[in-house]
């Protein structure tokens, strides 16, 4: 009797970046040599999800699912010169609760935003639209982007994935940190899985984000600005929200996830189910800009602190002494006695 044939199972890695980019697996498209797609009327397979890491082919795949649901939206900014204002772009939708990553590409740049859960692409689309529109309505120039899913219970327009190779310039290009610079990996699969890290978007939020309230961008160091405290001023442009928790609330157990962290909120349970029904999950975001410094918020639904601009480390300290403003500043003059009297 022969040996038994055994399977070798995929790696963990590759099957998150099927669930994580594959909307439909039938059909998908293959870039060309000139840089054209051409739709293939197969299932894009785990193999070909390989060798387009590899290198060895591109694929671009459909931005809707059959039932008109994405996992993902892609800005396409294809304009030249345009990718400084996609970074400015992602930097301003990170400070209001919508993570994602920029990738550069052969005249632009793509900057993804990723779902928790397979959402309705018209929602999808009119949440997004509708915080591009704030942002703009804020003073925030937009580069000329085509935003992706654009059709609804169709074929959705096929997108390029990330981390492959152009076939017509021949350059894999990178993914890039919050200021812009190329992220550095070890190998492919360690970028697979950064960006598999990455904080996720909730479909609470975006039909929150829907009906969210115009806000101002996070401003430059003194944060924030309107204040007339310099105690205030202080805690917010000198203290990381990670050694507050790390201090006072250590159960957050806050972790690296992309170009932010991500921890159990100390300010609600966050083993509570969601208004939506779905199962708590670590859900406090904290993140830093080099112009922006430290803002947080939490993007559960049971939390008091899911709307609204995000937050500086003064609101939280005092939020995690249980104490007014005016307590919070005479707290932090005792804790950090090099703050003097204001």
């Amino acid at each position: 009797m022969g040996a038994t044939k055994t399977t070798r199972k995929p790696p963990e890695w590759l099957l998150g970046w099927e669930r994580l980019l594959v909307n439909r697996a039938q059909p998908y498209a293959v870039q060309q040599e000139d840089g054209s797609y051409r739709w293939v009327k197969e299932s894009c397979t785990l193999d070909l999800l390989r060798e387009h890491l590899a290198g060895r082919v591109t694929l671009a795949l459909s931005s809707l699912d059959e039932a008109g649901g994405a996992h993902w939206a892609c800005l396409d900014a294809d304009a030249p010169e345009s990718l400084g204002a996609l970074v400015h772009l992602h930097a301003a939708l990170a400070a209001m609760g919508w993570p994602g990553i920029v990738e550069a590409s052969r005249r632009g740049g793509h900057l993804w935003l990723f779902c928790a859960d397979v959402v309705p692409a018209a929602l999808l689309s009119r949440a997004l639209r509708g915080v591009l529109g704030r942002l703009e309505h804020q003073g925030l120039r937009l580069p000329k982007l085509e935003v992706y899913p654009d059709k609804e219970n169709r074929l959705g327009h096929a997108v390029r994935l990330p981390l492959g190779v152009h076939r017509k310039t021949g350059r894999r290009y990178p993914l890039l940190d919050a200021d812009g610079l190329p992220l550095r990996f070890a190998s492919r699969p360690a970028a697979v899985r950064y960006v598999l890290a990455l904080p996720r978007i909730p479909l609470h939020f975006l039909r929150a984000s829907w009906e969210m309230p115009v806000v101002s961008l996070p401003a430059p160091s003194p944060r924030p600005g309107a204040t007339r405290s310099p105690i205030i001023r202080w805690v917010d442009a000198e203290i990381s929200p990670l050694d507050l928790l790390a201090e006072m609330a250590p159960d957050s157990a806050m972790q690296r996830v992309g170009q932010g962290y991500l921890g159990f909120c100390p300010l609600h349970d966050d083993a509570a189910p969601q208004n939506d029904g779905s199962p708590g999950r670590p859900s406090f975001y904290a993140v830093q800009h080099r112009t922006y410094g430290w803002s947080w918020r939490c993007l559960s639904t049971n939390c008091h602190f899911n709307d609204g601009p995000m937050k500086h480390s003064f609101r939280l300290f005092c939020e995690l002494h249980h104490c007014s403003a005016r307590e919070g500043i005479q707290l932090a003059r005792r804790r950090w006695p090099q703050l003097g009297e204001e």
